[in-house]
């Protein structure tokens, strides 16, 4: 192997970068969605402290690898000269919601609690499927070292999670939740805009759409006209059908669960 699993995504050779769409990949894509429905079902019967407790661990354990993964990274933007990755380094992704979110939604209670849950369980688990097939880390690590295994294992996390509260039904999605996922979304804006305006970045894809091809598009046409401000608001706008997409997907399963209970196994 032409690397090390620790080494900096600049001092591996390009040939080993390509880790997206790999066999490799590819099979743990599949690992990841069979687990992502067989875990629920194989738990469903578990306490709902017992989540909750799942839940406390895991928040705990996703803050200290992102710090590490900070840390690691930042060390060598600044001892190779580069300096603090300000414009891309920071935890202020829509995917970073989760880290946030899982805090709140372990260790409280109450309407705050729930409109964690709202978005770990939509927006969350959407970004986190989506982030798994499409995962940004393989774009700069290969799949196996540390940065292109914890961007893979981050998405998937969520991806697992949202999928393991509504299947157990440790949470039920209404359909103001569509709303209520937007205020983590709308917090978490209102540090990333003026960061993006600052270092021209891109958090939360409100600035550019950088890698999405019709949002980039929308981003340079808008931009072009003095106007990237309002594809700001649309981009922040697109996130309640989407979740609305996931709720109606949801009661829709849950529709049809309940269905196949009340029909007759046989004559």
């Amino acid at each position: 192997m032409g690397y090390g699993f620790f080494d900096y995504k600049y001092h591996i050779p390009e040939e080993y970068k390509k880790g997206m769409f790999t066999a490799s990949h590819i099979v743990l894509i599949i690992l990841v969605y069979l687990l992502a429905i067989l875990l629920p079902i194989l738990l469903r019967r578990v306490t709902r402290r017992k989540i909750t407790l799942v839940l406390r661990v895991l928040s705990v354990a996703m803050v200290v690898l992102e710090v590490s993964k900070i840390s690691w990274e930042s060390y060598f933007d600044v001892t190779t000269g580069q300096g603090f990755n300000y414009g891309g380094i920071l935890p202020l992704y829509t995917c970073s919601l989760f880290i946030y979110t899982l805090l709140v939604a372990a260790w409280t209670r109450g309407k705050v609690q729930k409109i964690a849950l709202a978005f770990i369980t939509t927006i969350g688990l959407l970004y986190g499927a989506i982030g798994v097939v499409y995962c940004n880390g393989l774009n700069w690590y290969p799949l196996f070292s540390f940065g292109g295994l914890y961007s893979f294992f981050f998405h998937s996390t969520m991806f697992v999670t949202g999928m393991l509260l509504l299947i157990t039904g440790y949470y039920k999605l209404q359909w103001k939740d569509c709303l209520w996922t937007m205020i983590p979304i709308l917090i978490l804006s209102v540090l990333a805009v003026p960061a993006n305006y600052r270092w021209g970045s891109d958090y939360m894809l409100l600035h550019t759409g950088s890698g999405v091809p019709l949002y980039e598009d929308i981003a340079a046409w808008l931009a072009a006209k003095g106007l990237r401000f309002l594809y700001t608001v649309l981009m922040l706008a697109t996130h309640i059908p989407l979740g609305c997409i996931i709720i109606g997907l949801a009661k829709l399963t849950e529709f049809l669960a309940q269905k196949a209970k009340k029909e007759p196994s046989g004559k």
